[in-house]
């Protein structure tokens, strides 16, 4: 390029006669790639400045950007997780005309400190929450063995009746909780526990792992009841009958939390609580609704008991379960999804972005939709299921069978 700038100072960077590159051209896109590299796959205006020392490419900053967009490199840095729409509702959330807590969800929470004696001792809460009804259970453990999880699932069997599926995570979807509490429910053993339930009649089903979202129903609950607790403790270690009493009342305090809009109205029903399908009043009050004439003359008492439940159970697909079809999140579909063989990178929140592992899609878990939202991965230390929440799809592709 003939330019004005020839009587420029000798050992100056700007070349006085550049040459004139075409941005299309395969010897330009490499010559930008390369300084892209030497720039450490940042810095735009750099590139372009130290491009224009030496050449003159046409339409130099369109060009320097399209190197930026399709390095592999920086794809891959900058690849996110594409979350699929918000599944069905889970059948166990909208099972109607059902004794509560057939089916229920379970979490840990803690650890709770206690004073026994003059020592200081660690204690466990563990949440049961009836899926359909969201009534809530709490029980105290004493440690994280096996053997208190089996006596937590006994005493909620003896006082709200057996359940017939038990929900919960996997130890890796707990989050803001002690190590200890991680570490010590990755070593339950699932073999015993299956083995004791069975018998019974009750089936356990665990979310994939690093999958928290999956368990909203509990999760959720977990923090009404420390901050119910927050409340209540008076003092940092209590006794442990009086950790005892003031879990039972935070029980209380859920169980009658409405579930539909509280009307301003008087002459209104109170709104639907768990307490409801529990005690037949939302908390200590008498049993609200009014019945029919052939309703009052029923003589027999569990017939007048099924009417009240029904009566409940009726207000409930009309009042609640409306609630539940409205999507909070994750709206729309996603274009790419997630198939076998594609190369992934699992996101973990709580590790830096260079350690995520990469690895290859092995398996993929459609839903009653169609839609993938758990994938089997590939990684170099094994095979790990994970949400397709967590999976960051790279625009590269496996061909060979390892």
């Amino acid at each position: 390029m003939h330019g004005r700038i020839r009587s420029a100072p000798p050992g100056s960077p700007l070349t006085p006669e550049p040459v004139i590159l075409d941005p299309s051209h395969p010897f330009t896109q490499m010559l930008l790639q390369q300084f892209h590299v030497w720039h450490g796959h940042h810095g735009q205006d750099s590139v372009a400045n130290d491009v224009r020392q030496t050449y003159w490419v046409l339409k130099l900053r369109t060009a320097v950007r399209r190197t930026w967009t399709v390095c592999q490199q920086c794809k891959n840095e900058r690849a996110q997780p594409t979350p699929p729409q918000m599944g069905q509702i889970p059948d166990a959330r909208v099972a109607t005309f059902i004794r509560p807590f057939t089916h229920c969800g379970m979490d840990y929470f803690g650890p709770l400190t206690v004073t026994i004696g003059r020592r200081h001792e660690k204690r466990y809460g563990v949440i049961f929450t009836c899926l359909t009804t969201r009534a809530v259970h709490l029980e105290l453990s004493h440690d994280l063995t096996t053997d208190c999880t089996i006596m937590a699932i006994r005493r909620l069997i003896s006082r709200r009746g057996c359940p017939g599926v038990i929900y919960s995570d996997n130890g890796t979807n707990l989050r803001g909780t002690a190590r200890e509490l991680k570490e010590s429910l990755d070593q339950l053993d699932q073999t015993r526990l299956t083995a004791e339930l069975t018998p019974r009649g009750i089936k356990w089903e665990f979310n994939p792992p690093a999958a928290p979202h999956m368990g909203g129903a509990w999760e959720r609950l977990v923090r009404s009841v420390k901050t119910a607790l927050r409340a209540v403790l008076k003092e940092r270690a209590p006794r442990e009958d009086t950790l005892i009493t003031l879990l039972t009342e935070v029980e209380a305090i859920l169980t009658s939390r409405p579930l539909t809009h509280v009307s301003s109205d008087p002459t209104d029903d109170n709104s639907l609580t768990p307490n409801h399908f529990l005690l037949g009043t939302p908390s200590a009050a008498p049993v609200p609704g009014v019945f029919s004439g052939d309703d009052l003359h029923l003589r027999r008492q569990w017939r007048i008991v099924q009417v009240l439940a029904d009566h409940f159970w009726r207000r409930w697909i009309k009042e609640y379960l409306p609630t539940l079809a409205r999507r909070t999140k994750w709206h729309g579909r996603t274009e790419k999804k997630v198939e076998v063989r594609d190369v992934v990178v699992i996101a973990d929140d709580n590790a830096v972005r260079i350690t995520w592992p990469k690895g290859i899609v092995t398996a993929t878990y459609p839903g009653r939709d169609g839609l993938v939202r758990v994938a089997d991965v590939k990684i170099q230390t094994g095979v790990f299921r994970r949400p397709v929440a967590k999976l960051c799809v790279l625009d590269v592709r496996c061909v060979s069978d390892g």
